[in-house]
């Protein structure tokens, strides 16, 4: 079969056809990634615009040499820091772990979070109000943004957008208890939220959609931990799989495909996801109960798969050779329609051998 460039290896993959070779999906926040694959030792850590310019060619010049397909480019903080977002939250900036959680709320008990939700739903709605207003200055800023981005790591295609229906912001912010306490006292108002935040999403949808940039998106809802659902199928099925249809169906309207992400066990719900109209999977939780081939067996002849290699235990504490037998295991079971991957992301924890073993896998 003849070399395809990265955007027809992706598009032949998303649409279950064979490709040259199995391409590579993933979401990469690892130093010695970005050193190996860019062959450029990172700047010395501040938190200035140099810097994180130079970051940012770094990391994209490494993911340009490695992947097919991306949905986020960047090095991640820069310094340890707490700062308070506009929401009132602080949070901590981690440079080892390239992520962010909060250590305090604006609020202490369910009292309070109803008063935030009531006030965050405004904020919401306002934001709705003027991003009608001003579409068409948001739609030249988010395509100017994701055309700088795109230009750090050449062909490599970067998801447009990354969207989910609330459910897990809702659920971080006020906090797994306060937000199952709600869901019993005041099912309403978390309803009226994730109503308010999807129909913004759908708005911001029909506003930057465009298939030349990009062919695919990110549809999200972390809705499962290891080996079972964080809700019941009966909530999911109320709350969630509707408005994760409207969604899907937004995006589809401009011919764009949604790669569905959620971590964890979704076998109860794999048939309601489906019906939603999800166009693949991401990222098949293999420590978590779920089976690479199985998934590829069952529904693969309805959506692409990407992920099932194992960030948890097997890229982090493996062997080299460990990885390659568990690729090459992935790539007979689940293609065509496959894109190789983590299990969600390539952080500080993986070992360069490890990665760079899958990667020969891919490309022998």
């Amino acid at each position: 079969m003849a070399k395809m460039t990265k955007r027809e290896r992706v598009e032949r993959a998303m649409n279950l056809q064979e490709t040259d070779k199995v391409p590579i999906y993933d979401l990469v926040r690892s130093d010695s990634f970005f050193e190996h694959f860019s062959g450029k030792k990172l700047p010395p850590l501040a938190e200035d615009k140099e810097t994180e310019d130079k970051l940012l060619k770094i990391a994209g010049s490494s993911l340009d040499n490695f992947l097919d397909m991306t949905r986020d480019v960047g090095f991640g903080p820069t310094v340890e820091k707490d700062l308070v977002d506009e929401l009132g939250f602080t949070k901590h900036f981690s440079i080892k772990e390239k992520t962010n959680w909060i250590v305090k709320r604006p609020f202490e008990d369910e009292k309070g979070a109803i008063e935030f939700l009531k006030k965050w739903i405004l904020l919401q709605k306002k934001a709705h109000k003027e991003l009608k207003e001003n579409s068409k200055t948001f739609r030249e800023k988010w395509h100017t943004e994701f055309l700088k981005t795109q230009s750090t790591i050449g062909d490599t295609v970067n998801l447009l957008a990354c969207q989910g229906t609330g459910l897990d912001e809702l659920r971080h912010n006020i906090g797994l208890d306060l937000f199952s306490y709600l869901e019993c006292d005041d099912p309403g108002l978390l309803s009226e939220f994730l109503e308010v935040t999807t129909d913004y999403r759908v708005e911001m949808c029909h506003i930057i959609a465009d298939k030349k940039l990009s062919p695919c998106v990110l549809t999200y809802g972390d809705i499962a931990c290891k080996n079972m659902l964080l809700h019941s199928p009966a909530y999911l099925r109320r709350e969630f799989c509707p408005r994760l249809t409207k969604l899907n169906d937004a995006w589809h309207e401009h011919g764009i495909k949604c790669l569905f992400h959620s971590d964890g066990y979704l076998m109860e719900i794999m048939d309601d996801l489906i019906a939603t109209g999800i166009d693949g999977l991401n990222p098949i939780e293999t420590v978590a109960g779920m089976n690479l081939k199985e998934v590829k067996e069952k529904y693969g002849k309805k959506i692409f798969l990407t992920g099932g290699i194992d960030m948890s235990q097997l890229l982090s504490m493996g062997t080299p050779e460990q990885v390659r037998v568990v690729c090459e295991e992935a790539v007979k079971d689940a293609r065509p329609g496959y894109f190789i991957g983590s299990t969600t992301e390539i952080d500080n924890s993986a070992k360069l051998e490890n990665i760079i073993a899958m990667y020969e896998v891919v490309n022998k």
